[in-house]
């Protein structure tokens, strides 16, 4: 009775040991998105100044990006890079996010430096780069690979001094897989390629989520005009912000924002394009020499953990990751497959221990009597 029991325990737990051995686990995790900055002081100075703020040893670089203290910030470059600044290409791995800015006033101004990193996933980054096919062209895009999945982007131009760099206009995901930019480019600039987009893609079980982009128009103030000049010398200063959400089932893993309508804007400047509490917001400012609508569209990149081939695990807390339910259910099933090796060493030592049956042979039966007799039940006769 005792072995039966066991074995009523056993088999159920060996049961699952064995769905969950057998099929690969149906859901990977997304992972977590672990949002870093760091703070610094821009001071004054002709030429660029890099920022660089890593991710974790164990995580995987999403995205990055910044938010300037004032329009005198210029941003020249917004990449990923190796940790220590130089930007990846290629499928290298990425570490980090870099900013390089110019500070264009003699005054020092804050910057702030983001990098989102993926914690607890299953997937790993790697970055590709997009240049201009024409020194004079007013786009690049760079693409992730066939099977791949994208997750932010950013760009990197080359600073020429007393010349400046090409004007980054919008910076935004481009199709399903791409990355872009929109540029200004000085007539000034040398005759090569100055600019080059990049995008950082992820391999393994994730996918893009469409996510609704998000547009806003920007503000005006009251014309400034030089004095003595004529009205059609005047601008209109503009400035204006932004955000677009992910989808729930989904988390933010980078963004970007173009202009739609409106402009061209002068004295562009990107006081913010970053991610901020869930959201992807961005700021600019800037002026135009007209009175007409500005719009710009934000739009945010969304990543989800996708289905694995092979059937589902056995969710035994749900809501705390496959690695959690996979792990908790291979003990039980481990512990079914002990329980049952006890029952088969228990049945076992019970064949041995079984004694013996009698050997054939002759059975003799000894029965013994007692009896008495009365010496007085016999007489002499005279």
């Amino acid at each position: 009775m005792r072995t039966l029991a066991l074995l009523r325990v056993a088999l159920p737990v060996l049961a699952m040991a064995a769905s969950v051995v057998v099929a690969s686990p149906a859901r990977a995790e997304a992972g977590r998105v672990s949002v870093r900055n760091l703070a610094v002081e821009v001071y004054p100075g002709a030429a660029p100044q890099q920022f660089t703020v890593p991710c974790a040893a164990d995580e995987q670089l999403l995205s990055g990006g910044y938010a300037a203290g004032g329009p005198a910030l210029r941003i020249v470059s917004d990449h990923p890079s190796d940790g220590q600044g130089t930007p990846g290409g290629d499928g290298s791995a990425p570490r980090a996010w870099t900013v390089g800015v110019v500070n264009i006033s003699p005054a020092r101004y804050t910057l702030r430096v983001f990098a989102a990193c993926l914690a607890g996933g299953d997937s790993t980054a790697g970055v590709y780069a997009g240049a201009q096919a024409e020194p004079a062209d007013t786009s690049a895009e760079a693409v992730c690979p066939d099977g791949t999945v994208r997750t932010g982007g950013g760009y990197w131009a080359v600073w020429y001094a007393r010349l400046g760099a090409a004007r980054i206009d919008g910076s935004h995901p481009a199709g399903t897989r791409g990355w872009a930019l929109d540029l200004t480019v000085p007539a000034n600039l040398p005759a090569r390629s100055s600019v080059t987009a990049l995008v950082v893609c992820h391999t393994g079980p994730v996918a893009a989520v469409a996510a609704e982009a998000a547009e806003f128009d920007l503000g005006s103030a009251s014309p400034l005009c030089a004095v003595g000049s004529a009205a059609s010398a005047c601008v209109v200063p503009r400035i204006g912000s932004g955000s677009g959400r992910c989808p729930g089932g989904s988390v933010l893993t980078g963004g970007g924002y173009r202009m739609v309508s409106g402009g061209p804007l002068t004295g562009h400047a990107a006081l913010m394009d970053a991610p901020l509490e869930g959201a992807w917001t961005v700021r600019l400012s800037g002026s135009t020499a007209q009175d007409t609508p500005v719009r710009v569209r934000v739009e945010p990149v969304c990543l989800a953990s996708i289905e694995r081939p092979g059937g589902p695990v056995s969710d035994l807390l749900p809501g705390s990751g496959a690695r959690l339910n996979k792990a908790l259910a291979l003990g039980g099933g481990l512990l079914g497959l002990l329980l049952l090796l006890i029952v088969l060493a228990a049945l076992v030592l019970r064949r041995v221990r079984r004694p013996a049956p009698a050997a054939a042979g002759i059975e003799v039966v000894v029965r013994a009597a007692r009896f008495r007799y009365r010496d007085d039940a016999y007489r002499e006769e005279p």
